[in-house]
């Protein structure tokens, strides 16, 4: 007998013993569930948050691009480009500290394109005349595409320090790039010999020529008559330089 109850309260320790394992594995996976529930809120508000000042900033930008299109950047007050955004100023001054710092992220969001297309002028020049022509004329079309940029570039060259800075580190980097891809006249550019200076100059004005007269033709300043001769001439202009 005595050995009967023992098996007996043994097998219901351990069916005790399984069945409590049994609820605190339950007990564990509900309280998982329960803070997975928990968490999944506030995840949800976080991604909302972020979805929604994303979408703020990119109102603001939306906003900033019309405005300057319409007015000379010293004239374009931040109280125009937040009212227009439907935001807050102190929402504006969430996302930006300035004027000068938006306009910044504006010209950020093309600075990529346009050194992507850079990039390409190598492999352009490797089809003489006809490619660099080409070549050109998507530049044209990038300018026309960012039109609203162009005149905004223009102006803060005049009325920012910082932005003449920063388009000149630009055009040192772009210079450095087209030397490193594989033109050897830009990678002549290079080093600290006055020589080098000299070819870095050059290159600097070239580049600044190209850009100023096909932002001209996007903005419907030179004629469709003159469009392919300033082309040509363009063309003709880079290709000797990158042979020289």
């Amino acid at each position: 007998m005595p050995g009967r109850a023992n098996i007996r309260l043994s097998l219901w320790c351990g069916l005790g013993y399984r069945s409590a394992g049994a609820l605190r594995t339950r007990w564990d996976d509900v309280s998982n569930l329960c803070a997975e529930k928990r968490l999944l809120p506030a995840n949800s508000r976080a991604a909302y948050l972020l979805r929604r000042r994303s979408a703020t900033r990119a109102a603001i930008l939306l906003a900033a691009r019309d405005v300057f299109a319409h007015a000379n950047y010293p004239d374009a007050r931040v109280e125009d480009i937040f009212r227009q955004a439907g935001v807050s100023r102190a929402t504006f001054y969430m996302h930006f500290a300035s004027k000068l710092e938006l306009a910044f992220a504006i010209y950020d969001e093309i600075a990529p394109q346009s050194a992507a297309l850079f990039a390409s002028l190598p492999r352009a020049a490797q089809h003489g005349l006809g490619g660099v022509e080409a070549w050109l004329r998507r530049f044209v079309a990038f300018h026309v595409e960012h039109r609203y940029a162009t005149p905004l570039i223009a102006q803060l060259q005049l009325f920012e320090k910082e932005f003449r800075g920063r388009i000149l580190e630009d055009t040192e980097a772009l210079i450095n790039a087209l030397g490193d891809g594989g033109c050897e006249s830009f990678r002549r550019a290079q080093g600290q010999s006055e020589a080098a200076a000299q070819q870095r100059v050059r290159a600097r004005l070239l580049l600044n020529r190209i850009a100023a007269a096909c932002a001209a033709m996007a903005r419907g300043e030179i004629s469709a008559t003159e469009t392919p001769l300033y082309l040509d001439l363009l063309a003709r202009e880079l290709v000797q330089f990158i042979k020289d």
